[in-house]
Parts: C-alpha cells; sequence; structure tokens
C-alpha cells in the first residue's frame, strides 16, 4: 500500500521530519513509505498551467498513486505552514483536475508548546476537507512540547511509539476501508 508522506517543515533537522523518521520505523509492514516533498515547489500560479513546472507534475504524481496520504507538520502561527497550503493546492488545480476527492489523509500535528498544533491540525483538516480529501476522524494526534518526546537515542519515547503505532495501525484499515 503506498502511503505519500507530507513533512510540513522544511527545515532539514525540523521535529516533524524526526517524527517522519520515526513514524516510518513503526509504521505497518504494509506502508510503502513515499516521502512527498513541498519544499521544491512553485507557489501554484494558475498562468503556469501551460508549461507547469516539472515540481508540480512529480506532485501531483506522487499525490495520485498513492493509497494514502499522512500530514506530518508544525503550527505556524496558529495555522499550516504556506508550503503544505501550497502543496495541497498544486495538488487540486487546475479546475476539473483535483487530485484530493477520496484519497485517504490523517494529520499529525506537533509543536514545542501546550496545545500540540491543535489549531494548525484543524486548519489543515479544513483545507484537506475542502479540497476533497477523506481525513480519518479519530484519533487525532496533536504532540505537544514534542522535544520531549525523543529520548537521548533519538528514537520516540515508549508510550509516544506505542500510541504512535496504535494509530498507524487504524489508518491502514482506514485506507482498507475497514472499521478503524
Amino acid at each position: 500500500m503506498k502511503v505519500g508522506v507530507i513533512v510540513g517543515s522544511l527545515r532539514r533537522e525540523g521535529n516533524s521530519r524526526k517524527l517522519a523518521q520515526r513514524l516510518q520505523e513503526i509504521a505497518p509492514a504494509s506502508f510503502e513509505w513515499n516521502e512527498l516533498a513541498i519544499g521544491d515547489l512553485p507557489l501554484y500560479n494558475m498562468d503556469r498551467e501551460g508549461e507547469a513546472p516539472a515540481e508540480w507534475a512529480r506532485f501531483r504524481e506522487g499525490v495520485r498513486s498513492s493509497d494514502g496520504l499522512i500530514f506530518i507538520t508544525p503550527e505556524y502561527n496558529r495555522s499550516i505552514p504556506g508550503a503544505v497550503k501550497n502543496a495541497i493546492d498544486v495538488a487540486s488545480k487546475p479546475n476539473g483536475q483535483n487530485l484530493w476527492p477520496g484519497k485517504k489523509a490523517f494529520v499529525v500535528a506537533q509543536s514545542n508548546g501546550p496545545l500540540g498544533g491543535l489549531a494548525g491540525s484543524f486548519a489543515l483538516k479544513q483545507t484537506l476537507a475542502g479540497a476533497g480529501a477523506l481525513v480519518l476522524p479519530h484519533p487525532e494526534v496533536y504532540l505537544s512540547r514534542i522535544s520531549t518526546l525523543f529520548g537521548e537515542d533519538g528514537r520516540l519515547v515508549p508510550d509516544t511509539q506505542e500510541f504512535l503505532r496504535g494509530v498507524l495501525a487504524t489508518f491502514d484499515k482506514f485506507i482498507r476501508g475497514d472499521k478503524p
């Protein structure tokens, strides 16, 4: 099962990227993990559709070929990073060629603050719903004080690891159409 992963932080050492690496290690064996890079996507501009950038084509094909998509993202100013919004726009345009309808999606939000990216997660889910994606409603994942959830070895602390392993198993069922 192809699972496209969209990492919302563009930083090489960002917590979202670290979390994506750890999630890949505990994901169900059925997941074929494929990061869909967003940092190089030119801003969406309909005027460029005639000669669309190669980066748009690459990202669109990644979305098209994914059975499910996992968004791992920080919260920026109580919303989502601009690069994440741009990626959603790129795959929803041009009109009549939206790739999101019916795509199964799952949001993992994180922050260094106490709310774990709650507002950013809500904004992302709202945007995905507007584009037509089917977002896993429960369980929801808001990882607060994210830097405390990694042990000295860089791995997730056991409680967080077990929680996320269970959530990924639920997403696996959701993608397959089984009751989570």
